[in-house]
């Protein structure tokens, strides 16, 4: 966990969202200044109109409800047995929201709304764990923003600090590519680089500006050093990388090289 869990964050954000982190699980505990973060940059955004999160804990709902008070939130649910479009209560302990949720298989449904229907679309550490087609969900995340709307994108940076300093001990750099014992899916299938992802979104027809922020621990410096000691150009070494992109065309790249084979 992060020392300082608001850093980069106004005091308007923090007095909303720290008593929700307060009734919270560990998740939220673990992931609140990125979370955080993700609800300042949103804010900064000034998002008007219709915003869709795709999969939500409940955070950036309850957190805009009161900082974006006139913006309508959508979100998406894996769970394909309920209806394709309806509504879900989401929230954290006792806050809870009736929100409208699409219940999608992401790397393969189509989102049943109208072309350029949302004017601003939240991924918040989801396009990691896409297992087969991460271009077919932003392709359908293109379609279904409005030309120059906006897209914000979060997701751990496999070459942080903390991965430096793995490699340099000789351990896989992976955030969190472990198995679970108890068999369920929800790892990291593909962790990104700001290049890799660089070229993702602009696949996806979207003008990313891309970059890393320490948001899930304290960074290493001392690996960082070693590395330029040794030569390497170390440029992004937070780990999470953030990523603020506009629509500027339809999908670009289907199967970008490199990414897919």
């Amino acid at each position: 966990m992060r020392s300082n869990q608001y850093l980069n964050v106004s005091d308007e954000v923090r007095s909303v969202v720290e008593p929700l982190f307060a009734i919270g699980t560990a998740y939220e505990r673990v992931h609140a200044a990125r979370l955080a973060r993700t609800v300042e940059l949103l804010v900064q955004m000034k998002p008007a109109g219709r915003l869709l999160e795709l999969g939500t804990n409940g955070v950036v709902p309850l957190a805009l409800k009161e900082l974006c008070p006139d913006l309508e939130v959508v979100v998406t649910h894996f769970d394909t047995s309920r209806p394709v479009d309806g509504e879900m209560k989401h929230g954290i302990g006792g806050r809870k929201l009736m929100l409208r949720t699409i219940c999608v298989d992401l790397e393969s449904d189509v989102i049943p709304v109208d072309d350029g229907y949302f004017d601003a679309v939240l991924c918040g550490e989801v396009v990691e764990h896409m297992e087969i087609d991460p271009i077919f969900m932003l392709s359908e995340v293109n379609r279904v923003t409005r030309s120059g709307g906006r897209l914000l994108v979060t997701t751990p940076n496999v070459l942080s600090s903390r991965g430096l300093a793995k490699i340099i001990s000789g351990i896989e750099p992976y955030f969190y590519m472990q198995y679970h014992r108890s068999r369920e899916y929800y790892r990291h299938n593909y962790e990104y680089t700001v290049p890799s992802l660089t070229k993702l979104l602009k696949a996806a027809g979207y003008d990313p500006t891309v970059w890393t922020e320490d948001l899930f621990e304290d960074g290493i410096p001392a690996a960082v050093d070693q590395m330029k000691l040794a030569g390497v150009d170390v440029t992004h070494v937070g780990d999470n990388i953030l990523a603020e992109c506009i629509k500027a065309s339809g999908v670009i790249d289907r199967h970008p090289v490199g990414i897919y084979v």
